[in-house]
């Protein structure tokens, strides 16, 4: 991933939506003076309706999902989960994200707290880093015939609502048929999903600008299972086996949806894709170094 300043000229950010975490009641002043000093620079600023009643201000509020196309920025004062909430309608509307983390540093809300308007400085004086981040479509077809989708950027989820037994179910890629798993559940996840769910499942890390794919079993009954890295074309089929527990499809880790095995998942690249702004020189393998404890003999 390459950092090349942009010229602010280029790049206007004169609508700028504010969003926060739920439960971040510390952070109402700040966001009263974040509003103030985008407003000194020209910017006309929205926010979601939980930054608004941390602020308190007079500021226009929307709907977090319609705030996106409503601005030219977003920026997420919170963590990678406040970000994720964002995330696809941010996509959707070709409105860049930067992300501003209120406690450890996050893989996807770089900037730490205390950095926030230097960070902002940079921004708006276009020396910025844009990155690119493919996403997921994940859809299913009812037994009905219907078909319901979402669009998700770090990873589509196949698990169980109870910890009791474990499901089976058949993975097909591009209805080619790959293998029939007895596991906990099943993760597909994007490059920037990479080190979510996925990481923790055993699947591999992914530089975040790659257009990949990750299939990778959770818990799987046989070790024989291994995680997928699939090309970015490929289209991932899910049939479930086991029909008498409730199995539901996440999304991202933010809603789920039910599955039952008269219906199939499927999951491949999203059309849209997200842009997310960082400042700074903070690369990416910094921040694996720093959230992986690599070279930490204490870990």
């Amino acid at each position: 991933m390459t950092s090349t300043p942009i010229d602010p000229h280029d790049r206007a950010f004169t609508r700028v939506g504010l969003v926060a975490k739920t439960g971040q009641g510390s952070i109402g002043r700040e966001i009263a003076q974040i509003t103030r000093w985008l407003e000194t620079r020209g910017s006309e600023v929205w926010l979601d309706e939980t930054a608004a009643e941390l602020a308190d201000e007079g500021t226009p509020v929307s709907h977090r999902n319609d705030l996106p196309a409503q601005v030219d920025l977003v920026i997420a004062l919170g963590g990678d989960g406040t970000l994720l909430s964002v995330a696809r309608s941010a996509a959707e509307a070709g409105t860049p994200v930067l992300g501003i983390n209120y406690g450890n540093l996050g893989f996807l809300t770089l900037t730490p707290r205390e950095e926030i308007y230097e960070a902002l400085e940079q921004v708006f004086e276009g020396e910025f880093t844009s990155s690119s981040r493919m996403m997921l479509r994940a859809s299913i077809e009812r037994a009905d015939g219907s078909v319901v989708s979402w669009d998700v950027l770090n990873d589509a989820v196949v698990n169980k609502t109870s910890l009791a037994r474990i499901i089976e179910y058949e993975v097909a890629v591009n209805d080619e048929f790959v293998s029939r798993y007895r596991a906990d559940g099943l993760i597909v996840a994007t490059p920037t999903g990479s080190t979510a769910y996925s990481l923790s499942a055993g699947g591999p890390l992914i530089m975040p600008e790659m257009d990949a794919l990750v299939v990778c079993p959770i818990s799987p009954h046989s070790l024989a299972n291994r995680p997928l890295v699939l090309p970015a074309d490929a289209q991932i089929s899910v049939n479930l086996i086991t029909s008498d527990q409730d199995i539901v499809l996440t999304l991202d880790g933010q809603e789920g949806a039910t599955f039952d095995h008269r219906e199939v998942a499927k999951i491949e690249r999203c059309p849209h894709r997200f842009e997310l702004l960082s400042a700074g020189e903070r690369a990416h393998f910094e921040v694996l170094r720093t959230k992986l404890g690599w070279g930490d003999d204490r870990r």
